[in-house]
């Protein structure tokens, strides 16, 4: 009588099966991941990481085709392109579509923003036309980009000379968006520091040291010491967003100047170095709002 067959081990196979599949189960919860992907979700979040990703490139191409010009002098190379720069080129291309692309109904929250203002307007009656002109430059300028890459990509049929022509006027309301915005971001240091003087003079600093002009981390002992440094606080918060709010227009500056000329001002690496700087600056508001 031949020896039975051997019944393999169900039970193990299983177990591998289970294993390979539920991999993820060792993977330990990260807080770090769960931010990232709150920061990504949310619409600013993903506009300033392909903003830092589409002008990154940028300035990369320059500093790639920057080297390779001196290579080619001193004769350490006999390429013709710069190695990864047409790649780098072609994905600022892509991602700067891509941001168009989703701000093409931008106008509607511009609509809705416009609506809030008047209902719960700034008690600064120079913020509030400030934000009134933004609000408007940014309604005329929202459909005139919309029209200018659709036109692009021949949607709609509208020669390249007056594609161009749109792009100029759209790039002028936006620049006229930046110069107002830096209006704006004077007044709110204006009233910031009136304010603090105010809380000052009211309720001094909660500082053990009285030369001393950082806001201590001790425990305060008193309601009151609680209250006074909550305040202060908050002052510092929103002296930070002043501060963030200026790098980044300081950043939209110049390649807004360059857009709005019909020749142009500076090379595309310029405009990717700037770019950066208001996409790094940008992203740090939407990464604190969903830390």
């Amino acid at each position: 009588m031949s020896a039975p067959a051997a019944v393999p081990n169900t039970d193990n196979a299983r177990t591998a099966v289970d294993k390979l599949l539920g991999v993820f189960r060792y993977v330990p919860e990260s807080n770090q991941l769960a931010h990232v992907v709150r920061f990504l979700s949310t619409w600013a979040g993903t506009d300033k990481f392909l903003m830092v990703t589409q002008y990154s490139s940028k300035m990369l191409v320059g500093i790639l085709l920057f080297l390779h010009g001196m290579r080619k002098r001193f004769n350490m190379t006999t390429s013709k392109t710069a190695s990864g720069a047409d790649k780098l080129t072609r994905l600022a291309g892509v991602v700067g579509d891509a941001r168009i692309l989703f701000r093409i109904w931008s106008v509607l929250p511009m609509i809705q923003w416009l609506c809030s203002i008047e209902r719960k307007a700034p008690q600064n009656k120079l913020l509030l036309n400030i934000e009134r002109l933004q609000g408007l430059s940014m309604i005329l300028y929202c459909p005139l980009e919309a029209v200018a890459y659709l036109a692009m990509h021949n949607i709609l049929d509208i020669s390249p000379a007056t594609q161009g022509k749109i792009w100029g006027h759209c790039m002028k309301f936006w620049l006229l968006y930046v110069f107002l915005q830096f209006a704006h971001i004077f007044e709110d240091h204006r009233l910031l520091r009136k304010r603090a003087k105010a809380l000052e003079r009211s309720r001094g600093h909660p500082l053990p040291a009285p030369k001393s002009t950082a806001i201590d981390s001790a425990v305060p002992h008193t309601k009151e010491q609680q209250e006074t440094r909550r305040m202060w606080s908050e002052i510092q918060k929103t002296k930070v967003s002043i501060v963030t709010q200026l790098w980044v227009y300081l950043g939209y500056l110049p390649p807004t100047i360059h857009w709005a000329s019909p020749n142009g001002l500076m090379p595309e690496s310029w405009v990717g170095f700037f770019g950066t700087i208001a996409g790094g600056a940008g992203l740090l508001g939407p990464w604190r709002a969903t830390a």
